[in-house]
């Protein structure tokens, strides 16, 4: 039998991180899991619970998955990153079970991703749009036509280009949607939790939202409050309103010429963006070169975003100022140096507050669901409202920057839809 999922749905800053803390060290007796894209998060929980909690490493030849499983054996509370479960197996499961674990995981997790997404942080072993219908054809795989999973029908792959799709598929973690492979969390893993609960915000438009609903799972959301003592707690859900009073004052949105590039709905959306020539990326160019000169910004202060795919981002970085906050050598720093200094963050970033003091922010998206993910979800009888997924994407990059400090921000957002979401999610 499923579960219920406790939702702790408050906005950013609210003080849900102080609350965990507080009920792990007032639970002794009970074994949790925490896991979080940041890795200052899982340092700060670890040192507010007075390093309980063990993060899984690489040790006396043991692989990550290795310690994880020694740690769960021996009764552990753990923290760690969400991209150690993706290699969550059956003895990872059995082991969660036995040790009666509670799970706490900080942010909704992307539950349906691109396999090529996937083993990029594996294996490499990408599949293209020939790989899936060559596999297809000679009969390697077939797809499950209500589920959409993919179903191993070759001989074992172990090795070969395809040893990674024969292990999800075995897994029943992998999906065929359209011409693409996707890999879904397995649910599983969630079922074999004593509690669960799930830090984050604006969480009914999330896809984790709708992975719960056709997988069987509940929720009921709660919220934080703190008390007159200073101590954060949880309570009944209540809307975040008064938070966001507070923010207003904080954020400046430009209101000017400049955003009649994108006056259309569909503006800044990726198709649109892929469609545009020339003089429609020079215009955007000239917008971005125009905003900062208005703003009086250094480089040091940007923070922007557009889509990665087609390159479209590189276009936009080759204006000058938008690349790097100084001059940098790239030879003589480390990839992690390196992206610290970079202005653009992508618009999906979750993992880093690398980026809290930047002030003048240009949101060069207008998001939309891929089409093959919606699609999915709604052939499986629940529909994500696109409009909300969109505003919970483009907050919580925003509380990347300095406002997550308290600080005053000024916000280039051209998309005539996406600035209005956010007005109207501002204004309540």
């Amino acid at each position: 039998m499923n579960k219920t999922i406790t939702v702790v749905d408050s906005i950013m800053g609210s003080g849900k991180t102080n609350a965990i803390i507080d009920m792990i060290n007032n639970n002794p007796e009970t074994n949790y899991i925490y896991i979080t894209p940041y890795l200052d998060e899982i340092k700060r929980v670890a040192d507010g619970t007075h390093h309980r909690l063990k993060r899984p490493w690489y040790h006396d030849g043991l692989t990550k998955q290795e310690d994880l499983h020694r740690l769960l054996a021996l009764g552990k509370s753990i923290a760690t990153t969400h991209a150690l479960f993706l290699r969550a197996n059956a003895e990872t499961i059995q082991l969660i079970h036995e040790g009666g674990y509670t799970l706490i995981m900080d942010e909704a997790v992307g539950t349906l991703r691109e396999f090529n997404e996937v083993v990029e942080e594996m294996d490499g072993k990408q599949a293209t749009e020939d790989d899936i219908r060559l596999m297809l054809e000679s009969g390697i795989i077939s797809v499950n036509a209500e589920t959409l999973d993919v179903i191993w029908e070759g001989v074992t792959a172990e090795g070969s280009h395809y040893s990674e799709i024969e292990r999800l598929a075995k897994n029943k973690t992998l999906k065929c949607v359209g011409d693409k492979f996707y890999w879904e969390y397995p649910p599983d893993v969630f079922r074999a939790f004593e509690k669960i609960y799930v830090l984050t915000y604006l969480f009914d438009s999330s896809m984790m939202a709708g992975y719960f609903t056709v997988n069987g799972f509940e929720y009921e959301k709660i919220s934080v409050q703190k008390t007159e003592d200073g101590v954060f707690s949880f309570c009944e859900y209540v809307d975040s309103s008064v938070r966001k009073d507070d923010l207003i004052p904080l954020i400046n949105i430009y209101e000017g010429q400049q955003n009649e590039l994108g006056n259309a709905r569909s503006a800044f959306s990726i198709n649109w963006l892929k469609r545009q020539n020339g003089d429609g990326i020079k215009a955007i160019q000239n917008a971005m070169r125009s905003y900062k000169k208005r703003m009086k910004a250094k480089s040091s202060d940007i923070l922007w975003t557009t889509t990665k795919q087609y390159d479209i981002y590189k276009k936009f970085e080759a204006v000058y100022g938008f690349k790097y906050t100084k001059k940098i050598v790239e030879k003589e720093m480390t990839e992690d140096e390196i992206k610290k200094e970079r202005c653009f963050l992508a618009f999906n970033a979750r993992a880093t507050n690398d980026f809290d003091k930047r002030c003048t922010l240009l949101y060069l998206i207008n998001v939309y669901l891929q089409p093959d993910i919606r699609n999915y979800y709604l052939r499986r009888g629940f529909s994500i409202d696109e409009d909300r997924h969109a505003l919970s994407e483009m907050v919580q990059w925003i509380w990347r920057s300095a406002i997550r400090k308290g600080y005053n921000i000024n916000l280039f957002i051209p998309s005539s839809r996406m600035r209005n979401l956010l007005k109207q999610w501002l204004e309540g």
